[in-house]
Parts: C-alpha cells; structure tokens; sequence
C-alpha cells in the first residue's frame, strides 16, 4: 500500500504523523471534559460534522490529481463511512468502561493489530526494524503509564470495555487499508474529506435514532467559552486535521509504521500535562524518550532504504 517515497516525503509524513499523534493525545481528557456537558451521543456526530467545512476548504484550494479519479463506488462509500462511524462509537463507550491503566495498554497494542491486518490483507511484510522499533514503543509506553502518580494504586483491572476497544481498532485498520486502496486516486485530502463526510452522515442517523429512542440527550442549553474553544479543537484538529495528516502518512509509511507514531499519544498528553502544572515524572521522562526514540529509529532505517533505492 506505502509506495517507496523520497526521503523528503518520508520525513513530512513521519511529521505528519506525529502532530497527528500530538492531536490525539489531548483528545481524551478533553472529550471527558465534554461528556459532562454535552450528550455523548451529540458529541460523536458533531466531531465529524463540524469538522467538514474545514476539509472543504481544503479541498477547494487543493491541488488536483494529476490522473481522473474512477468513479465512486455507493456500496464501498457506505461501508468505509460505517467502519469509521463504529470506530468513533466503540472508542467512545470502551475508553468510558475500561480501567483507564489497561485501557492505555490496550491502544498501545495498535501497530501489532494493524501490522497483522496489513499482512491478511495486503501480503505486506513487516519492515526491516519494526519489531525493534515497536518492542521501545511499547515498553517505553508502559513506562510512560506506570510512572504516572496514582496508577501503581489503581493497579491493572478489566472493566468490560477493552474488547470494543481491540474492535474499533480493527474497524479503524480496516478503513486504512481500504480507503488508500479504494480512494487513493482521489488524493489524500479528498479521500478523507468524502469518508469524513459520509461517516458524518451515518453519525447523525445514529444520533437521531438513538434521541428518538430516549436514549441520547439535546443540545445543551449554554456551553462555556473554554468548552466552545474545546469543541473546536476536537473537531477541527482532532477529526479533520489529525484524519489528512493520517490518511498522508499511511500512504506513505504504511499502515504498521503510521500506527507506530501514535503510540506517542502518552508522551504528548504527558507533555501536555506538564504545560498545565503537572510535571512528568523521572520514568515518564524516560519511557517517553523510549517511545520516540524507536519511532526515530524506525524512520532512520525508512530514510536509508529510501536512499539506497
């Protein structure tokens, strides 16, 4: 799926990658800020629907590809909107029922699922260096856990919710994969401006199906200026942002490596919780060090081979 980029390109979506990772990171504690005040229901179809006029304007001022696109495919579209819409639903409900310890280590388990993925339904075989990289990353991850104050008192608990979560991380591979294959002709930001679009679709016809059903809530009467500024974040960077930056970097690292990137979430909502008054811990310190330095290890070894060939 990845074709043999140039160093240049390696190194913009390696980039790409990372702000995505930064993106992400913030978005957990922010939707928990949120979740109070709106309807989580409400909340997961605004992320993608207030996210849309931003892909837009990037698709307007975007450059065309070079080739015309084939034709859209109704049924594909449909399932590719469906993949993501239960990736954002399943990601919601599990990190809300999981024990927050195993619900990190089970995210941080990503490029093994996707790298698995990637060979069933690509052939493609692991990088030279993956392993390497994801046996720091994953270990620097757990450092980066386990240092956080209060989580040797919680300890490790299973609370229902991490097999969605495994599930809506396959669903979200699974939209990778296909969307490069099937899109990809379309560009990066029209790929995941048309997904983006129709999984927005299918959120609002979950959404209202789950209000008529009295299940979801309304609109909240007043929302604070920091939970406007919040809900910008989420939806702008969060959805739209952080999916282009994404879909870039699959198509050209490959879905195992891209996945890589985002197991330095922790270090940035560390990082984030630093610039809020609460500073990192002396193993947060180091097992963030870990984490990218397997990351910068893995793109090291890309940048090689991209110069040899």
């Amino acid at each position: 799926m990845a074709e043999r980029a140039p160093r240049s390109a390696l190194l913009w979506a390696s980039g790409g990658l990372l702000l995505t990772a930064l993106i992400w990171g913030t978005m957990t504690p922010l939707l928990k800020v949120l979740t109070e005040v709106i309807d989580v229901w409400l909340l997961a179809a605004l992320r993608y629907v207030l996210g849309l006029p931003f892909l837009a304007l990037c698709l307007l001022v975007a450059a065309r590809p070079t080739q015309a696109p084939g034709k859209l495919n109704p049924g594909r579209l449909a399932i590719l909107g469906l993949a993501m819409t239960a990736f954002s639903i399943l990601y919601t409900i599990g990190v809300r029922y999981s024990h927050p310890v195993t619900a990190v280590v089970v995210l941080n388990f990503g490029p093994v699922i996707s790298a698995v993925m990637a060979r069933f339904m690509l052939g493609t075989r692991t990088a030279p260096g993956f392993p390497v990289a994801l046996g720091l990353a994953l270990v620097g991850g757990l450092m980066v856990l386990y240092g956080t104050p209060g989580t040797r008192e919680r300890g490790l608990a299973l609370e229902g919710g991490e097999p969605l979560l495994v599930i809506g991380q396959i669903c979200w591979q699974w939209y990778s994969i296909r969307a490069q294959q099937w899109l990809g002709d379309r560009g990066q930001i029209g790929l995941s401006t048309i997904t983006s679009a129709v999984a927005a679709f299918w959120m609002v016809l979950v959404y209202v199906a789950m209000w008529g059903g009295g299940v979801a809530g309304g609109v909240p009467d007043t929302l604070t200026w920091r939970e406007v500024a919040y809900l910008i974040w989420i939806c702008v960077f969060g959805v739209a942002v952080a999916i282009v930056l994404w879909n870039v970097g699959v198509s050209r690292v490959g879905l195992p490596v891209a996945a890589l990137h985002m197991n330095a979430s922790p270090v940035f909502a560390v990082l984030t919780a630093a610039a809020i008054g609460l500073p990192p811990t002396a193993l947060q310190i180091a097992g963030g060090l870990l984490v990218l330095g397997g990351i910068v290890y893995m793109q090291l070894l890309q940048v090689r081979r991209a110069r040899a060939g």
